[in-house]
């Protein structure tokens, strides 16, 4: 019950999607959906016994679902959100959302604007075998990194001088 619960919750932001933004009423939206995720996972379960041998590159079908979403969808949608927090959406918002006086609102402000998406990045590129990072190995450069792209940032946007004069 839990699964078919939640299953439901995560079809809905598409069915949504496809009747705002492509005209489709909600039960045909409904059985597109349904349709296209029947078949990705009849494919992702077939993965595992008669499709084991139909590979890609040497993935299967599976393999290749877990690929895209570990390591390219889950960093990258994670890196867009912090980027919009930090960066696009009004700042008065969050703020308010918040309820944080100006000084802990301006640190988690530059955590989300510096602090996560290097780290995000970091893991990024580690996870792709572009770059291998061992933290113990290179934390003065990530450190290093952190407050120049910090500093820089805030040169160009001076809101911490601006919550630490009003405090």
């Amino acid at each position: 019950m839990a699964a078919l619960t939640s299953s439901i919750s995560m079809v809905e932001a598409t069915v949504s999607w496809l009747c705002d933004n492509k005209g489709m009423s909600r039960k045909s939206a409904s059985w597109a959906t349904g349709i296209v995720l029947w078949l990705i996972s009849t494919l992702a379960m077939l993965s595992f016994n008669l499709g084991a041998d139909w590979t890609l590159a040497g993935k299967n079908f599976f393999d290749w679902l877990d690929y895209l979403t570990s390591r390219w969808m889950m960093p990258l949608g994670g890196l867009g959100m912090v980027l919009l927090a930090g960066f696009v959406l009004k700042s008065e918002t969050f703020r308010d959302e918040l309820g944080l006086a100006p000084l802990p609102y301006t640190l988690w402000l530059a955590m989300v604007r510096y602090v996560s998406p290097l780290g995000i990045l970091v893991i990024f590129v580690d996870a792709l075998g572009l770059y291998q990072v061992s933290f113990a190995a290179h934390w003065p450069v990530l450190l290093a990194l952190l407050v120049l792209v910090a500093v820089g940032g805030e040169a160009i946007n001076p809101r911490l001088r601006q919550a630490l004069s009003a405090r």
